[in-house]
């Protein structure tokens, strides 16, 4: 459990400033792409462990991310292929909009079987194909930089605490924190 998450929340914004960089980058050594994978797998980490700690709301862990869903071909992916062309895996041809809860989203970041970066031509930062260990063999999402910038700088930023309301919620036995009636989450 997080007890203060004023440290947490900074490293999000640094996260969201790394990767607001990454955006502009035009040269991806190994160790620019072992980075900014850090800064993914960690900042959503961090995300779940401040949902799961009640530093952000159900509601915050609910709302919608936009995603690009690429369904699979059939063939199971395993260790050994998992590396090969995502077009040999996935039908990148028949992309499907889709939305994910923020929540959602950061436990496939979490348990990625597949996960690659994924830049412009010229090099900039695009986004991130994932598809947790779960999910490997139905389908492959992709979410772009600037959304997974948003989340980040919206957990940042975190949620006025006097917003917030709190129950008890007999069937979890546990609390379930929500914003108070009239508020919402910054755009």
């Amino acid at each position: 459990m997080i007890w203060e998450s004023w440290y947490w929340r900074r490293d999000l914004q640094k996260f969201a400033a790394s990767l607001r960089k990454r955006a502009k980058q035009k040269r991806w050594p190994d160790a620019a792409l072992a980075r900014c994978e850090q800064t993914i797998m960690v900042g959503f980490f961090y995300v779940r462990k401040l949902i799961e700690s009640r530093k952000l709301s159900r509601d915050f862990a609910d709302r919608q991310i936009p995603a690009t869903s690429y369904p699979a071909k059939g063939k199971h992916i395993h260790l050994m292929n998992v590396r090969r062309d995502l077009d040999e895996l996935f039908n990148m041809d028949a992309p499907t909009k889709v939305n994910m809860k923020i929540a959602d989203l950061a436990n496939q970041i979490i348990h990625s079987y597949v996960f690659y970066l994924s830049t412009e031509e010229d090099g900039p930062l695009r986004g991130v194909l994932v598809a947790s260990d779960r999910i490997r063999n139905k389908e492959l999402l992709e979410i772009s930089a600037r959304d997974i910038v948003k989340v980040f700088d919206l957990a940042g930023k975190g949620e006025d605490d006097k917003a917030i309301s709190m129950r008890y919620d007999d069937k979890r036995q546990d609390y379930v924190v929500r914003l108070a009636k009239g508020q919402e989450i910054p755009k």
